[in-house]
């Protein structure tokens, strides 16, 4: 949505606070994902964002490599500098972020560059961090995790050798990996 709202603002500014509203969206997404209190997505031993279930008031990280951990992935959003120099009030509201927002704003990639068509300065947006962002490619382009022959899959192979097992109301559950 923000991409969309980003995108109708650069060609009329009407639309500069729904992109203004969006990026608010997307930043409190990223804060829920990559919790600085210790209850976000991350693994940071895996480097894998990993899916939890809730039950009776407790949080089980579900330490299975699939799709879940590879979403973040699809909020990686590029910004043209120059629609964001005219949009006063996105611009304000982005550099507050990143000066006042600082634990949160290096949880997330912000990165610029001169590397658009015909030297166009770009920002890269993504909920996860540079670091966060590598980690999670490694896996997805690995064959024996995500990467195969027909595309990728939609949980790692190597859960085909190691199966994930849970108990969930006396109840014991495997996730495995069937080609």
């Amino acid at each position: 949505m923000l991409s969309i709202a980003f995108e109708l603002a650069s060609e009329n500014p009407a639309y500069e606070d729904m992109a203004s509203k969006f990026f608010e969206h997307y930043v409190s997404i990223a804060e829920a994902m990559n919790s600085l209190d210790g209850n976000g997505l991350w693994d940071e031993e895996d480097g894998f964002y990993y899916d939890h279930l809730h039950i009776n008031g407790d949080s089980i990280p579900l330490r299975i490599r699939s799709m879940v951990g590879i979403i973040p992935l699809f909020t990686v959003d590029i910004l043209d500098q120059r629609v964001i120099d005219r949009l006063p009030g996105f611009k304000r509201r982005l550099n507050w972020f990143q000066t006042r927002r600082k634990v949160l704003s290096n949880a997330m990639t912000f990165m610029q560059s001169e590397g658009g068509r015909k030297g166009t300065p770009l920002r890269m947006l993504a909920i996860p961090t540079e670091d966060r962002l590598r980690s999670i490619l490694r896996y997805l382009l690995d064959e024996d995790e995500f990467l195969s022959d027909y595309g990728v899959r939609s949980l790692s192979k190597y859960h085909e050798k190691h199966p994930f097992t849970f108990h969930v109301n006396g109840r014991e559950e495997t996730v495995r990996y069937v080609p």
